[in-house]
Parts: C-alpha cells; sequence; structure tokens
C-alpha cells in the first residue's frame, strides 16, 4: 500500500487542515457523509490524510447549491459515469444561474448609469441628441384612457411575458406616443415598453429607429408630463426642426431611487428633422 496520505489526525486537527468546525465533522459524520476512517472505544475520531480530499468535494458540491442529501447519495454512489453526470448537471445549474446574475448585474449597472445621466443633465431644459437604435419588446395599450388599476395590469403581465421568455435584460419601463397623436397634441401613451439587446422574433417586436430626437427631462410625475410635452414641442419649431416620429418616454429616476412620484425624472425623445435639411 501507498505511504502517501496517510497520516492520521485527531477531529481537531483535521478541522483545521480543513479551515472548519469540529461540529461540522460531527454533523458530516452523523448524517453519512464523511465519516472518519478509524474511531476508537473511547470515541476519539481519526481521520486519514486522504480524506481531506473528499472534504474539499464536499465543500464544492455545497458552494455548487447541491443539498447535502444530494451530496450523501452521490458519495455513497461515486464512481466515474455519476460523477460525468452529476458535473454535467450542475454545470447546466451554474450557467443559468450566472445568467441570472450577469442579467441583475446589466439591471444594476443601467441603474447607475441612468441615474448619473439624470443628475449630469438640466432637467426641463431642452436639447437635441443623436441617438442609437434601439430594439423594444412592447405592449399596446387601449386606445382610450385607462385608469391605475387597468394600467397594472397591463403591466404586470408585460413583465412576466418578458421574464418568462427572458426576453430582456434591461427594465426601465417605457412608454410610446404615436406620431399621429403627437400631431394632435394628444399625449397619452398607445404602447408600454422595454428595452432588448438585440432584434427578436417576436409579434411584440418594435425598433427605435437611430437618428435625431429633441429630448427634455421632465420632473416629476406622468399627471403633470403633459407640460413638458408643450415645451419641447415649442423649442422643436423655435429651432427649425420638424416632428417625424414617435415620441419615447422612459423613467430614469423612479421607485428604484426615490421615494415620491415628484422626484420622478422622465425622459421625453421625439425623432426630429431640420426643416433645411
Amino acid at each position: 500500500m501507498s505511504n502517501y496520505y496517510q497520516t492520521y489526525y485527531t477531529t481537531g486537527e483535521f478541522a483545521k487542515l480543513c479551515h472548519t468546525t469540529k461540529e461540522t465533522l460531527f454533523h458530516y459524520d452523523e448524517i453519512g457523509i464523511l465519516k472518519p476512517k478509524i474511531v476508537k472505544d473511547n470515541g476519539y475520531r481519526y481521520y486519514l490524510s486522504q480524506q481531506y480530499f473528499e472534504f474539499d468535494l464536499i465543500k464544492i458540491l455545497q458552494e455548487a447549491h447541491m443539498s447535502l442529501k444530494d451530496i450523501q447519495t452521490f458519495m455513497l454512489e461515486r464512481n466515474i459515469e455519476n460523477f460525468i453526470t452529476m458535473l454535467e448537471e450542475k454545470n447546466n445549474e451554474l450557467e443559468k444561474e450566472k445568467r441570472k446574475i450577469e442579467r441583475i448585474q446589466k439591471r444594476i449597472q443601467q441603474s447607475i448609469s441612468m441615474t448619473k445621466y439624470g443628475i449630469q443633465t438640466k432637467h426641463n431644459d431642452p436639447f437635441i441628441q443623436e441617438c442609437e437604435k434601439e430594439h423594444l419588446l412592447t405592449v399596446q395599450l387601449p386606445q382610450r384612457e385607462i385608469k391605475d388599476k387597468e394600467m397594472m395590469e397591463y403591466i404586470s403581465r408585460h413583465f412576466e411575458y418578458c421574464r418568462q421568455h427572458q426576453l430582456t435584460e434591461e427594465f426601465p419601463l417605457g412608454s410610446i406616443v404615436n406620431y399621429s397623436q403627437l400631431l394632435e397634441h394628444n399625449f397619452n401613451e398607445n404602447l408600454y415598453y422595454v428595452l432588448l439587446n438585440k432584434k427578436i422574433k417576436d409579434k411584440n417586436y418594435r425598433l427605435k429607429p437611430k437618428g435625431t430626437y429633441a429630448t427634455i427631462l421632465h420632473e416629476g410625475f406622468y399627471d403633470s408630463i403633459q407640460d413638458s410635452f408643450f415645451k419641447l414641442i415649442q423649442f422643436i419649431e423655435e429651432e427649425g426642426y420638424q416632428i417625424i416620429g414617435d415620441a419615447y418616454e422612459y423613467e430614469i429616476n423612479n421607485y428604484f431611487s426615490v421615494q415620491s412620484y415628484e422626484q420622478y425624472l422622465i425622459s421625453i425623445s421625439i425623432m426630429v428633422e431640420h426643416i433645411d435639411k
């Protein structure tokens, strides 16, 4: 027999070697995951050096969110085939968890970026900017004024659809006012949307075109947003532009970052072109 890994350790020594506690080793012994190699008549337990690697495997499996019961089954039925199957299953689970974490991180990073943008940009002061195209997933709203309860049902269904189909990695909630309504100074929202990271095949997909947009950051809630629309339209006319597309609203400061509706910050952007163009 090889002399490698044949040193015996008391429970305390082995716990120190594994950077764990004696209580953890007692628990693993009790449930049959990792038993000491020798238990003497006086109750003293002794572990072999080679068991360090078994403990390390158990720790890795726990970090991979494997339950102690499943680890126990695996340790009792260990063989190459089971090991490969178990690792493949765990790898798939970790990939799903990784994607979930990446989506959460992206949402957090986006919130940081938008909040900084809101701090650095003047509020209620129109300006012209060039915007890149954006991919949107929309939900059509009724062509009538809707009450709060009905509005929340639309939002809830839309967000749940996005989550179930993993269609979006970015959330602020946005809305669209159609071009024809803008010309009539009707600012009721026609669609809600969330941003996508790419084009998809879905009946509710919509492209926000790349181009020139007149933008204003509205400070306050939606019940006063028409004031900012009128201000923005006046600015467009005075600067020699004309409206050629829809209006896009999205929340920069919302329930994530502020406590009251009065502190909301909503971006309004309307696609325009210069009349001399």
